[in-house]
């Protein structure tokens, strides 16, 4: 199972006449344990775990590829990696960070904003530190995948949240929580759901389900629950069915082929982490 708080993110965009000061995060992990683990995705019983929420210094991760270390350092976005070694997705590691109840403190006080460059910034000191990690941005013309509504119109469920009770301490607004997302597999397939997430967050959730880059082109401006079940490669009839048909026939959701204008993240150097 899998519990997650996805934060998306872009590339950094260059500066406009008249725009404020950029805030600069400088906030880095002050203890982490990375190690790799046993995970192969191929099992039955496989599952992963992913918990970073905004506002707090921890980070825990299990059974994640060093892919999905990299997207929680840059943001779950709609950019393409290269350059990156062969066990960048077929390895997987646990890595647990904090930091002390200061910082988690300095945290609650910064905007949504604020916080997740925060974050983004303490996960690339740690990827640069064990991984020996250094990336680059470059911009290129590639085939993409357009997220659009199918013919029927869209299936999610928007998220109904009570606003916070003002009894209880440290209670958060709907605004400011992370989608969560749990996932499992099942003889099947796998069962994926998600709670709270936006049009935005489903095109970088399938960007990395399909290994492919998802532009979101729904113009759904809500959040939204629903859970996906779906197949790889089955032959199986009693699988579940692929995922772009259970895009389509279970969110009512279209991916389709096209071009664009992509972001790339380029690595340029990335050791395999020794054992703490």
């Amino acid at each position: 199972m899998v519990f997650a708080h996805v934060t998306i993110a872009q590339p950094p965009a260059a500066p406009q006449p008249g725009d404020p000061p950029a805030y600069v995060p400088t906030l880095t992990f002050d203890v982490a344990s990375v190690r790799e683990t046993q995970q192969p995705q191929d099992s039955p019983s496989w599952q992963m775990g992913l918990t970073s929420a905004l506002h707090s210094s921890e980070f825990q991760a299990n059974g994640i590829t060093p892919k999905v270390l990299v997207q929680a350092a840059y943001g779950f976005g709609a950019y393409e990696v290269s350059g990156a070694p062969d066990w960048f997705e077929s390895s997987f590691w646990a890595v647990e960070a904090k930091c002390d109840h200061s910082v988690d403190e300095q945290l609650a006080k910064l905007t949504d904003d604020q916080a997740r460059l925060e974050k983004q910034h303490m996960m690339q000191a740690l990827l640069a530190e064990r991984f020996h990690l250094k990336v680059h941005w470059e911009t290129k013309q590639a085939n993409v995948y357009a997220l659009t509504i199918a013919k029927g119109g869209s299936k999610l469920q928007a998220d109904k949240v009570e606003a916070p009770d003002p009894s209880i301490p440290n209670s958060m607004p709907p605004e400011t929580r992370g989608a969560n997302i749990q996932a499992h597999g099942v003889p099947q397939g796998r069962e994926l759901t998600a709670t709270h997430i936006t049009a935005k967050g489903i095109a970088a959730l399938l960007s990395a389900m399909i290994r492919g880059n998802v532009e979101d082109r729904t113009g759904l401006a809500d959040r939204y629950n629903f859970t996906l079940r779906y197949t790889y490669q089955s032959s199986d009839p009693e699988s579940y069915p692929s995922i772009f048909t259970a895009v389509r026939e279970q969110l009512g959701l279209q991916l389709e082929r096209t071009r664009g204008s992509i972001d790339v993240l380029v690595i340029d150097h990335m050791d395999r982490p020794t054992a703490n």
